[in-house]
């Protein structure tokens, strides 16, 4: 019984329980029954046994596979594509929102008719309507002219919307009134002049500064636009800026909304004659769309 026991004590040294390696030993080697001195036995190659070896690699395949079913389980809260699409979408309107405010000339326009509206810092009047459409044609060329007196001596145009600077109107049409003033003697007259002379530097002012602000906020809505497009197609700027689209179309946003309101307060209506144009409430919205594109980017990006 020396090979039984061997075969037993191989077992047991393998790590199988007690009843188990006797179970084993007992098919190979039949009336055998353990000595209850264990001997050690001699480090010599022992034949497996086949059933214990058949179910432990069954057991282990068995248990990854079991461990597998959850990975096919969908992450829970994974970016919506449509939200990327709609970030991207706002803050290109903002874009554009804002270089039409930028260059558009109606951020005041007359309360009566169209023939007087301002940009930030341009003037157009529009002759057409007007009964002697010549003569609207001719004083306002002079009124918009950078030399009065040299545009007094020259053929206006036959064009009946004319464009200038608001500064040069404002300092024409004062000097026509100081004029009369002089020559009529009319104290009056010249104080008054020189109110609305700043009143109407007032809008040119405004308008200056808001169009500064302005750049400012084109240039950091034009940043987002590209951070936001390489943050959706997955591809890296340097020091990570795809990162911040989401907080640059904020600031952006926030420096449009303020410029809209710093003209809004800083402005001056010329004789309540004009009121707020369309100019305007595209750059407001403008800003508010930047803003939006952020607070879509965040909804995307949660987790």
């Amino acid at each position: 019984m020396t090979d039984g026991h061997t075969y037993y004590d191989g077992l047991i040294q393998q790590g199988y329980p007690t009843d188990q390696a006797l179970t084993y030993t007992q098919q190979y080697y039949p009336g055998f029954a353990p000595m209850n001195v264990a001997t050690t036995p001699m480090p010599i190659p022992t034949p497996q046994p086949i059933q214990p070896m058949m179910q432990q690699p069954v057991q282990q395949m068995a248990q990854p596979m079991m461990n597998s079913a959850p990975m096919a389980v969908a992450p829970i809260g994974e970016p919506k594509p449509i939200m990327t699409w709609a970030a991207v979408g706002c803050i290109a309107v903002a874009l554009l929102l804002t270089i039409m405010g930028q260059f558009g000339n109606s951020w005041q326009v007359s309360s009566e008719d169209d023939s007087l509206s301002l940009g930030l810092r341009n003037i157009v009047i529009d002759c057409s309507e007007q009964q002697n459409e010549s003569s609207c044609i001719s004083i306002s060329y002079t009124l918009l002219a950078e030399d009065m007196e040299k545009a007094a001596n020259e053929n206006p145009p036959s064009e009946p919307i004319l464009k200038g600077d608001i500064e040069n109107y404002c300092e024409n049409s004062y000097e026509l009134v100081l004029e009369v003033a002089t020559a009529t003697n009319d104290d009056a007259l010249r104080t008054e002049a020189g109110e609305d002379r700043e009143t109407c530097l007032k809008n040119d002012s405004a308008g200056g500064i808001t169009g500064l602000i302005l750049w400012i906020g084109i240039l950091g809505i034009l940043a987002s636009t590209v951070m936001l497009v390489m943050s959706m197609l997955g591809q890296t700027l340097p020091g990570g800026a795809e990162n911040y689209g989401r907080i640059s179309s904020w600031i952006s946003g926030g420096i449009v909304l303020f410029a809209a309101i710093l003209w809004m307060i800083m402005k001056n209506n010329m004789d309540d004659a004009l009121g707020t144009g369309m100019a305007f409430y595209l750059t407001f919205f403008a800003g508010l769309f930047a803003v939006g594109a952020g607070v879509l980017d965040m909804l995307d990006k949660r987790e």
